[in-house]
């Protein structure tokens, strides 16, 4: 679990900031704990207003204009509207990830099964599906109406009619998520590609260097080759980021963001700092004050808020110690 929101230093003497952080750990146990699993994948996590009602535990979800209420101990209740009024019952779920609402499906758990809701509470995929244990994951989101789910300890892919796309098969290791109407499943040491029919296609990143021996202009050239980062751009007064071929593939909703720096870029809202990943996910939630640094200083001859051998520079303590933290989010010495 990453470390709570970076307290601004004071007074007090280092130790005495160890013992105020602990204190705040202990007081946002329970609020840690129901929102880590709810964390939005975006931008729309730092821009999201609750709605007010009376339910006591309410968090963002990755779909604007629905929230999910939780009981203290995380168990979920309801998913409310922007009104706090309630339009999916919840009660009879062991678990939901309101991070991946996708295409207007809430991925949920009962008696340890895995199944898809919709925004009016009804079952569309029945809960059938073994958990995939991915990291903290339990369930993959819809992508381009396509779930890749596993059955009996296979993986597969359906669609959201709950028929079988791509047949189960105990020899794949892995399907990623479907992306420009393809997805790669992975056996063993070699990978093969399908289409959103499950019918088998070629690579998308091969790029047929016959064609490149043609005289192309430098533009075309450029758009048979997959990109291999992205680069900040602006747009209208906001921030997103753009490939090699300048299509945008992170969105313009930032006040600031960094350049990528070991797979992630710095995003800035308003007063607060967060990271996403090259996928455009808020894997760092947004919780570092731009007050906290030194526009003029620099961590290893990096600015505040990129990644230098694995650490970020993201504060400062009164003493002049500079405070970090890893990819995972987590404080770290900085030296």
């Amino acid at each position: 679990m990453s470390a709570p929101p970076l307290i601004k230093p004071s007074k007090a003497s280092t130790t005495s900031l160890s013992r105020h952080l602990l204190d705040r750990r202990l007081t946002l146990a329970i609020s840690v704990f129901v929102s880590a699993v709810f964390a939005l994948p975006s931008a729309q996590a730092a821009s999201c207003k609750l709605p007010k009602s009376y339910y006591k535990n309410v968090s963002c979800t990755s779909s604007r204009g629905h929230f999910l209420a939780v009981k203290d101990f995380g168990a979920p209740v309801a998913i409310i509207n922007n009104k706090g009024k309630r339009v999916v019952d919840l009660t009879r779920y062991q678990q939901v990830d309101g991070n991946k609402i996708s295409e207007g499906l809430l991925p949920v758990l009962r008696n340890s099964r895995v199944g898809y809701l919709n925004m009016q509470g009804r079952e569309v995929v029945p809960t059938m599906y073994d958990m995939i244990k991915e990291g903290k994951s339990w369930a993959r989101p819809v992508s381009e109406g396509r779930i890749v789910v596993k059955r009996n300890g296979s993986y597969g892919v359906i669609n959201t009619s709950n028929q079988t796309i791509v047949p189960f098969s105990s020899a794949i290791n892995r399907i990623d998520d479907y992306k420009g109407g393809i997805a790669q499943i992975h056996k063993n040491q070699a990978s093969s590609w399908v289409d959103r029919s499950g019918n088998p296609t070629s690579d998308p990143n091969t790029v047929n260097e016959q064609a490149l021996q043609t005289p192309y202009d430098q533009a075309t050239t450029a758009k048979l080759r997959p990109f291999t980062t992205l680069q900040p751009h602006q747009q209208d007064g906001r921030w997103g980021f753009v490939d090699d071929n300048e299509v945008t593939m992170i969105t313009y909703s930032f006040d600031e963001v960094r350049g990528f720096s070991e797979g992630l870029a710095a995003v800035r809202i308003e007063d607060q700092w967060g990271f996403v990943n090259l996928g455009g996910e808020l894997v760092i939630p947004f919780r570092f004050d731009q007050k906290g640094v030194q526009a003029d200083d620099n961590y290893k001859g990096a600015a505040a808020f990129i990644f230098k051998e694995g650490k970020a520079w993201v504060g400062n303590l009164k003493n002049g110690r500079k405070l970090c933290i890893n990819k995972e989010g987590d404080h770290v010495s900085c030296d």
